[in-house]
C-alpha cells in the first residue's frame, strides 16, 4: 500500500510542477508577444513596409493560421479542392496582415497577463491592455502547446468578442452574397492586399 502511495506520488507532483510551469510559461508568452507588438510593431518610428514585415512574421510564427483559415471557412473548406484551400490559407494571411498591422501603428499602452488556465488541453491566458488615453481593454488568448513545445494561438477574444467567430461571421456573409462563392472571397482579399 505504501509502496502504491509512493509511486503515485512521484508520477503525480511533478505533472502538477510541470502544469503549473506551463500555465507560467503561458503568461509570459503572451506578454512577451505583447512587448513585441510595441517595439516592432506600434513604434511610429519605423517604416510601414517594416511594421508590416514585423507584423507578418509575429503573425506566422506564433498562431496556427492554418487551423485559423479552416476555421473561418467553416463548411466551405472541405468543398475546396487541395490547390484552392493552400491559395485560401495564403490569400487570408496577407489578409490578416494587410488588416491589422497600419491599426497598431502609434498605438501606446501595456500588456499585462493576470491569469492562466488549462481547458481541455487549452490554454486560456486572461490579460489586461491598459491603453495610454482610453480604456482598459479584457483580453484572452486561446493557445496550445504544439508537438515542438512551442505555443500556438487560435483565438483572441476582447471584452467578450471571439475575434476567430467575429472573421467567421464576415466571411460567410460575403460567400453567401458572392456569386463566385469562396473564390469571389479571395479575389476579394487578394485586390484589398494588392496581391
Amino acid at each position: 500500500m505504501l509502496k502504491r502511495l509512493l509511486i503515485s506520488l512521484f508520477f503525480v507532483v511533478p505533472t502538477v510542477i510541470n502544469s503549473d510551469e506551463i500555465l507560467s510559461e503561458s503568461k509570459v508568452f503572451v506578454e512577451k508577444l505583447g512587448q513585441e507588438v510595441v517595439e516592432k510593431v506600434s513604434n511610429s518610428s519605423i517604416s510601414d513596409a517594416t511594421r508590416h514585415e514585423n507584423f507578418k512574421r509575429l503573425y506566422l510564427s506564433t498562431f496556427d493560421n492554418y487551423y485559423i483559415s479552416r476555421f473561418v471557412l467553416g463548411r466551405y473548406w472541405k468543398t475546396l479542392d487541395k490547390n484552392l484551400q493552400k491559395q485560401f490559407v495564403r490569400s487570408f494571411n496577407k489578409y490578416i496582415v494587410a488588416t491589422y498591422a497600419p491599426k497598431f501603428k502609434g498605438w501606446e499602452g501595456t500588456f499585462k497577463a493576470t491569469d492562466s488556465l488549462l481547458e481541455n488541453n487549452y490554454y486560456n491566458v486572461k490579460m489586461d491592455i491598459v491603453n495610454k488615453d482610453g480604456p482598459t481593454l479584457k483580453m484572452m488568448w486561446k493557445m496550445y502547446l504544439n508537438n515542438n513545445g512551442e505555443f500556438k494561438i487560435l483565438d483572441v477574444n476582447i471584452d467578450g468578442v471571439s475575434m476567430l467567430v467575429t472573421q467567421r461571421a464576415e466571411f460567410l456573409s460575403v460567400i453567401k452574397n458572392n456569386p463566385n462563392g469562396v473564390k469571389g472571397l479571395i479575389t476579394a482579399m487578394e485586390k484589398k492586399t494588392g496581391s
